[in-house]
């Protein structure tokens, strides 16, 4: 009786050991491919772009004039390049990413210096 039950216990542990190595293997996490690009970034990247260079064109044209003007497009082109910063976190990775938006937080910070300076 006892050998049966060895001998079965070896033919169980032949087909379940084997099995169970097989299915950690096949579970182990693999390398993840770099995220995808949501659609509709490359559009989005260039408006954003676009805005910017054109607030930042109306900002050049005021010169250093203070008033209501100025504040405004001051303003305008501070959203802008908080909406262009929102857009580049979504559509851009790696490097590339971290060294734009550092770019980018130092000119909100700045452009908010400027309204603080000219604005209040």
């Amino acid at each position: 009786m006892l050998r049966r039950f060895v001998h079965a216990f070896i033919w169980f542990a032949g087909l379940v050991v084997p099995a169970a190595f097989s299915l950690a293997l096949l579970a182990a996490p693999t390398a993840r491919p770099e995220p995808a690009t949501p659609p509709g970034c490359d559009r989005s990247l260039a408006d954003a772009t676009a805005n910017i260079a054109t607030m930042k064109a109306r900002l050049k044209s005021l010169g250093t004039t203070t008033g209501a003007d100025t504040c405004t497009a001051t303003r305008l082109y501070f959203l802008e390049l908080v909406k262009a910063r929102a857009v580049l976190a979504l559509c851009k990775n790696g490097a590339e990413r971290d060294r734009d938006l550092g770019r980018f937080d130092a000119d909100v910070e700045h452009t908010n210096e400027a309204i603080a300076a000219r604005c209040l």
